[in-house]
């Protein structure tokens, strides 16, 4: 449980303090009034400075931080955000989820610069792809990306996927002694016990296996044009599962993660080792740009259709006090679509369900 808090609070942390600090650069750059950048959110625990106006804090709970402008909706408060021009207050609310995305690809250019492991169907062995948590595999210490080159006296091949899965399955109950390959090296032998009842759809082991992994690397050039790519993936993804969602065939609990949720997904990638929660966080940047830029109230996406309102309206501004009510009444909406995911969420952990394997 600490794991998973901790692992949560650095990379919900990093998400949102990279999300306000984008908020935070250009509404300076613009000559808005930036009453409090708070690192943290409240209860403040302390105010470290002020700066040309603006209070820097420390404050209690550890995830990310926020920025307080002036006049969000009120345009007669001087120095507002609400004061300035159309520009100014749409690049502020877009910088957010700029500095997001640019995380995102920031992240996955490090991964395909460090190197990845990568389906290799000509090397020797047999891929792990996933470890279901608490399993055998789980308590013996396998890891994704690892390779099992030999199975007790059985030397696995390249393509011997099947042929691990007879072997174990028929010494169900019995210590087996896996040589596995880890990042280049061979580890000490791993002994584990497959389960002899198993659940459905999951391995006595407790993994999904596939072809061999290598670990494959890019020059920098290289490794930025793959982490742009796959950036562009993952919102194509995201816009196909909320179609799906949308036209019901994908459940709404079982498509989309409340914070609970997230929680659990980012234990659980954070035992398979450091480039796995680089990937997780990534993802999760780049969903967190695409989320905040759409039109609904109380997000950034939301704020910026006031704006262009405005625009087609020939400048005249939507009444400060009816466009309040409105993100208030998004923000209300917003908590109780996070309350009704977070309830799916709590019932798979209960269950004993992983958020990875649902």
């Amino acid at each position: 449980m600490l794991h998973t808090i901790f692992w949560f609070a650095v990379v919900l942390g990093l998400l949102v303090f990279v999300h306000e600090l984008g908020h935070f650069i250009l509404a300076k750059l613009w000559g808005i009034t930036v009453e409090e950048f708070g690192f943290g959110y409240p209860p403040r625990l302390f105010k470290i400075a002020e700066i040309n106006g603006t209070e820097y804090t420390i404050n209690l709970l550890p995830l990310g931080g926020f920025v307080r402008l002036a006049g969000e909706e009120d345009p007669s408060v001087p120095g507002s955000f609400a004061s300035k021009s159309r520009l100014a207050r749409a690049t502020t609310l877009v910088a957010g989820s700029a500095m997001n995305a640019l995380l995102g690809i920031a992240i996955y250019t490090m991964i395909f610069t460090i190197g990845a492991p990568v389906p290799a169907p000509d090397r020797p062995g047999v891929g792990i792809y996933e470890v279901e948590p608490g399993s055998p595999a789980d308590q013996a210490g396998l890891r994704v990306g690892d390779t099992i080159l030999q199975v007790d006296d059985l030397k696995l091949g390249p393509g011997a996927v099947n042929q691990l899965k007879a072997y174990v399955d028929a010494h169900a109950g019995q210590p087996v002694r896996l040589i596995v390959e880890r990042n280049g090296k061979v580890l000490d032998p791993i002994v584990l016990v497959p389960r002899v009842h198993v659940r459905e759809n999951q391995g006595a082991m407790g993994v999904r296996i596939g072809e061999a992994l290598a670990r494959k690397s890019y020059p920098l050039g290289t490794s930025l044009w793959l982490a742009v790519r796959e950036a562009i993936r993952v919102v194509i993804l995201t816009f196909g599962v909320l179609g799906d969602v949308l036209r019901g065939l994908v459940p709404l609990g079982s498509a989309v993660a409340g914070p609970v949720g997230i929680a659990q997904a980012t234990g659980e990638v954070a035992r398979f080792g450091p480039i796995w929660l680089m990937n997780f966080t990534a993802l999760l940047s780049v969903n967190l740009a695409l989320i905040n830029l759409m039109p609904f109230p109380a997000l950034d996406g939301g704020r910026l259709v006031f704006v262009i309102l405005e625009a087609l309206r020939g400048g005249r501004r939507i009444d400060p006090r009816k466009e309040r009510l409105v993100h208030i009444i998004g923000m209300a909406v917003l908590l109780s679509l996070m309350l009704f995911v977070s309830y799916f969420d709590l019932v798979r952990i209960f269950s004993g369900g992983s958020f990875l394997g649902q």
